[in-house]
């Protein structure tokens, strides 16, 4: 969908031939430039709605009840899930 927008919005909106030299840079320009915001905004939503359910007094107490190179697995475990 986003690489059919994308050869559209070269061909017919900027009138590029898409198998030329330009016309090919601007179709992938176009084309990555959308998959990043939308992979971009996918990820902000999932982490922000995953930290909505881990308030820093959450993490902390669960943090609490390791010691020693089990809390750093710990802390390391969430901090992937959830960049604090």
């Amino acid at each position: 969908m986003l690489k059919a927008f994308a050869d559209w919005f070269v061909e017919k909106v900027l009138k590029l031939d898409i198998h030329s030299r330009l016309g090919d840079s601007i179709d992938f320009f176009v084309y990555d430039t959308l998959k990043i915001i939308l992979l971009l905004s996918f990820m902000i939503f999932t982490i922000s709605y995953v930290r909505s359910y881990f308030p820093p007094e959450k993490v902390k107490k669960m943090l609490s009840k390791f010691g020693g190179i089990y809390a750093h697995v710990a802390a390391s475990i969430l901090g992937v899930l959830s960049p604090f």
